[in-house]
């Protein structure tokens, strides 16, 4: 079972991420449906980091963005995560991003981000 609270903390980073990669929400779509790209859960927690690394170096920006992705989707895949869990991730991390695409939020430490510390400095 993925810890909700968890799930939420990697959609609030990646979501800020890339807002600060200067990406846009459709890039975060088209790794939504990379996930059905491969049957198999486990198979499909490893392609969509491959899929961000290859859309960042593709746009030339986003690396930052795919670097918390493979992190949070390594994190996925060492506990047992399903591609529904996958999807929630970038759902969320999908909403966090149309919260806060103009908004004006202070440098934080990314890896570091809370959703709840987000929420309390917007």
């Amino acid at each position: 079972m993925i810890p909700e609270k968890d799930l939420l903390d990697w959609a609030t980073r990646i979501g800020v991420q890339a807002k600060f990669d200067g990406l846009n929400k459709t890039q975060i779509e088209n790794l939504i449906s990379s996930i059905d790209i491969v049957e198999g859960d486990e198979s499909s927690l490893l392609v969509v980091p491959a899929y961000a690394y290859r859309q960042s170096n593709r746009l030339r920006k986003g690396r930052n963005t795919a670097t918390l992705i493979k992190e949070a989707f390594t994190w996925l895949y060492d506990n047992g995560g399903t591609k529904d869990d996958a999807r929630k991730l970038l759902g969320l991390a999908k909403w966090i991003f149309e919260g806060v695409e103009k908004t004006r939020i202070p440098r934080v430490d990314v890896k570091k981000l809370t959703l709840a510390h987000l929420i309390k400095s917007i």
